[in-house]
């Protein structure tokens, strides 16, 4: 007697046997903004705005290179930033949207309304050396009284007004009192260990080669550049 393969095995083998349509090709990647000359995580790093922070790094180094000047600006500002930023997206993207809504009400001459308590002001006095990098250098481009755009540094967003000013001959030594607004997406306690270890994580892709010196060699190895 010949046995009968049951219905369902038999369709099962026919559908076996067929060859799976192809998956269709994945859409290519959009072009990076107009400018980029490298990309860190995922994140474009445009010319013009290395050259903004580079300005400012002139004003404390006039003797330096402008190849130098960017290599500062990549060095102390762009990679530890864009590193801290991929560590915890979400905690980042709350601290942005809080930061916004604390511009605009400032903007209005008050503060966000709600049931939780912000951040307070922080009034801070001194030159570059006890503001810090980038405090200094966006004090050092404010009217008194006026808010600055939300800027960041690693691990944390911020809002600043200069209160008063007291020029002097070199801009490093101009002295400012500010107040300043903080909103940290991360850890003050483990922000620098947290970002060193986003930094081994992290990959660069060159996209212009006429940047390639701008990225010291120990840097190239460590962001795991091509060809570094």
């Amino acid at each position: 007697m010949t046995a009968r393969i049951p219905l369902p095995v038999l369709a099962c083998l026919a559908a076996c046997g067929k060859s799976p349509a192809a998956a269709p090709a994945p859409a290519p990647p959009d072009p990076p903004p107009a400018g980029t000359v490298m990309v860190m995580n995922d994140v474009p790093i445009r010319a013009a705005e290395v050259d903004e922070i580079a300005s400012a790094y002139a004003s404390l180094e006039p003797q330096d290179t402008p190849a130098q000047l960017r290599r500062l600006a990549l060095s102390n500002s762009f990679f530890p930033r864009i590193a801290a930023a991929s560590i915890a997206p979400e905690r980042r993207a709350a601290a942005l949207d809080l930061a916004r809504s604390y511009r605009e009400a400032l903007e209005k001459g008050g503060l966000p309304s709600g049931p939780l308590a912000g951040p307070m002001e922080v009034e801070l006095t001194g030159v570059f050396l006890d503001l810090g990098f980038e405090f200094w250098r966006v004090a050092l481009g404010l009217e008194p009284g006026t808010w600055s755009p939300v800027f960041e540094t690693p691990g944390s967003f911020h809002l600043l007004r200069v209160k008063s000013r007291k020029e002097s001959s070199l801009s490093s030594l101009t002295r400012f009192t500010i107040g300043t607004f903080d909103f940290p997406y991360l850890d003050g306690a483990t922000v620098r260990t947290d970002v060193e270890a986003a930094l081994d994580r992290s990959h660069l892709k060159i996209l212009d080669e006429s940047w390639r010196d701008a990225v010291p060699p120990a840097w190239r190895y460590r962001l795991h550049v091509e060809n570094p």
